[in-house]
């Protein structure tokens, strides 16, 4: 592969990976745990697609596909067998110490639930926070904690405890799951298309895009987009519906398929003033 093209890819990847990031970081996931999913996805594609014969890939070959040690892909490749793809916990320095917190008799009261905690003594919030190990300061942990609401501080400088997880934005299990669904879709088309010999096999995926609209031209847009995409994913929708009422005339299998419409905006840009351009791209 051509050094540009690898630099290339790697800038994509970099565009994708920031809004990933801030999307798990705002809902308190950090590194060491999407570590641990991305290793799991490099194994699992490696294994599942790049043997021979419809065997799965061996061991060696995976870990030079992946950058990953022999050992590491042995580990992941056994876990996946037993337990599926999803990934075992290893939880980020604040969710840690809410598990401590909740669990270690030295931060319980004699109920067993969460003492309130002073920040200094043998059981006080510095401890707790070095018992999740690494290096990061007690206060900075202490006021992400706050920051998601899951620590307060009461009277005399002592905290509490108020959430046994950590989840700063609050956000559920639906609208997390829906985030993954979506942007995997959307993935699994550019990909596709990106080894899709004709045009004519390749699935719809299109865009329109300004860079010059000002705010009240961007307001109309974002209403456009709203009335007159709904009308077409309705239109789909109801047309999908009525397949799906239909009578079968054979067995035949089914498969997921559908349409995507999203709005796109970065607020990041610069405005700038020049006439208004059009681009449209595949």
């Amino acid at each position: 592969m051509a050094s540009e093209v690898r630099d290339s890819l790697l800038v994509a990847c970099q565009t994708f990976m920031e809004p990933i990031a801030r999307f798990l970081m705002r809902h308190g996931i950090g590194f060491k745990e999407f570590s641990e999913v991305a290793k799991t996805a490099f194994v699992k594609i490696a294994t599942d697609e790049y043997g021979k014969r419809g065997r799965p890939t061996n061991i060696s070959r995976t870990a030079v596909l992946t950058g990953l040690t022999r050992k590491e892909v042995k580990r992941i490749r056994v876990r996946i067998e037993e337990q599926g793809t999803r990934p075992p916990p290893r939880l980020g320095k604040p969710a840690q110490l809410l598990e401590i917190w909740h669990h270690d008799d030295h931060f319980l009261d004699n109920e067993g639930r969460p003492r309130e905690l002073e920040m200094e003594g043998v059981s006080g919030f510095k401890e707790l926070a070095k018992r999740t190990g690494g290096d990061v300061p007690p206060g900075a942990l202490l006021t992400e904690l706050i920051n998601a609401r899951s620590v307060t501080e009461v009277s005399d400088g002592r905290f509490r405890c108020l959430s046994r997880h950590f989840n700063p934005s609050g956000i559920d299990t639906y609208m997390a799951l829906r985030y993954g669904e979506v942007l995997g879709d959307l993935a699994s088309t550019l990909d596709f298309n990106a080894v899709a010999g004709n045009d004519s096999d390749k699935r719809f995926e299109r865009r329109v895009w300004s860079d010059a609209l000002d705010e009240k031209r961007l307001a109309k847009f974002q209403q456009l987009v709203r009335d007159h995409g709904s009308s077409l994913l309705e239109f789909l929708d109801d047309w999908i519906s009525a397949q799906g009422n239909a009578e079968s005339t054979g067995e035949q299998k089914s498969t997921r398929c559908g349409m995507g419409m999203y709005f796109f905006m970065d607020d990041k840009c610069p405005r700038k003033k020049r006439n208004l351009s059009k681009r449209t791209g595949s």
